[in-house]
């Protein structure tokens, strides 16, 4: 079977500068009439940097970094289908962030267990369903910090103490993109301006603002809590707390709604929950049988407090030095892929067992997992 690629179908590649030239301005003059010479005006001209000589190498950079992400995820992923990355890379001017990317549309399909789960776009398009939700035009959401001092490959130097491989951070961030993402979050209580006490679930409603119960994503299939050393799945907890309020219940706002359900008993659910998410070791990942990694592991759960996006989302701190180090949830400067790959095991590819087990769990087809478990769309 010949396989597909990953490419960025949409790039937009935006660099913002400001100069503080020491430099006195120059007078210039302007004619102001072709038909007589003698219309002239003297203006000032100052020294001006010429942006387009640093833009267009530095996009083409971002551009080949996208496209070597792109092939790396396609020598590892049987796709049959190509995945469209509509990629930003601009000024985002917030020093902590580097990157971030999300399934562009989360598809409602029906697992083998006979639950109905959230799948990410780009995921559903290779199962090649005979009947299927409609597409977005983009499978996947990227975007990119151009104010952050990165490091390209391309660059034919060594990376600064103070600079992050771009490469590595594209890279990662497509992972998620794929769907290493879980639908556990504090999104009701930010919603209502409350303070984390629990998490969710994302929760569903109708035009008619009735409550349709939680969902959780075909990753959260996978994912076990174990506060205080009690082992639950994921399964069960959004199970519970879909007992916490009757379906069809009609709500005038948020608040309505989040006042009901935390004092409900099935609350404890969600307290529970992030309690595993803010405790080391309170989180695994069990993956699915014959994939290329068969042993639970370990998610990331050592952040205090909750941090949304961080949190349970990423492989455990505890894998950073092995051939898994690609999805932990920080990277530090100084730091190329290169010099990862060698720490971890120097193995061929930056995407590990671990990390590609959870991509052969969700459904996604590899040399290692040939059979993925096709869901169903009841339409």
């Amino acid at each position: 079977m010949k396989s597909q690629s990953i490419y960025s179908s949409l790039l937009l590649c935006i660099l913002t500068f400001t100069h503080f030239l020491p430099i006195a301005a120059y007078k210039c003059v302007d004619f102001l009439d072709p038909l007589d010479p003698s219309k002239q005006a003297i203006v000032d001209c100052p020294p001006t940097v010429n942006n387009d000589a640093y833009v267009k190498p530095v996009c083409a950079k971002v551009r080949e970094a996208y496209d070597n992400a792109g092939e790396e995820i396609s020598k590892v992923l049987k796709l049959k289908q190509i995945i469209h990355v509509n990629a930003t890379f601009t000024d985002l001017f917030d020093a902590t962030i580097l990157g971030s990317a999300y399934s562009a549309r989360y598809m409602s399909l029906t697992s083998d267990d006979k639950i109905m789960r959230n799948y990410p776009q780009a995921l559903v398009k290779q199962f090649s369903l005979t009947v299927y939700p409609e597409y977005n035009a983009d499978d996947i959401l990227a975007s990119f910090n151009a104010g952050q001092n990165w490091w390209f490959r391309t660059d034919n130097e060594t990376i600064g103490s103070d600079q992050f491989d771009f490469y590595l951070i594209v890279l990662h961030e497509l992972i998620h993109g794929l769907g290493f993402s879980s639908s556990w979050g504090n999104y009701i209580e930010v919603a209502d301006n409350q303070n984390t006490t629990g998490l969710t679930p994302n929760v569903n409603f109708n035009d008619d603002s009735q409550f349709e119960g939680f969902t959780e994503r075909i990753f959260d299939k996978y994912v076990k809590f174990i506060p205080n050393g009690v082992s639950s799945t994921s399964i069960y907890y959004t199970s519970q707390l879909n007992e916490s309020i009757p379906i069809g219940t009609s709500f005038n706002n948020i608040s309505e709604f989040v006042t009901q359900i935390k004092s409900s008993p099935q609350w404890d659910y969600a307290e529970s929950a992030l309690l595993s998410a803010t405790t080391n070791g309170g989180l695994t990942f069990i993956p699915a049988k014959n994939t290329s990694w068969n042993e639970e592991f370990y998610l990331e759960s050592s952040i205090i407090p909750y941090v949304q996006g961080s949190s349970i989302t990423h492989i455990s701190l505890l894998y950073e030095s092995t051939s898994d180090f690609l999805m932990k949830y920080i990277f530090n400067p100084g730091e190329s892929m290169e010099y990862l790959i060698q720490r971890g095991g120097n193995y061929s590819s930056p995407i590990g067992p671990r990390i590609l087990s959870v991509l052969e769990s969700i459904g996604y087809e590899t040399d290692a997992y040939p059979n993925p478990i096709i869901p169903t769309y009841e339409h």
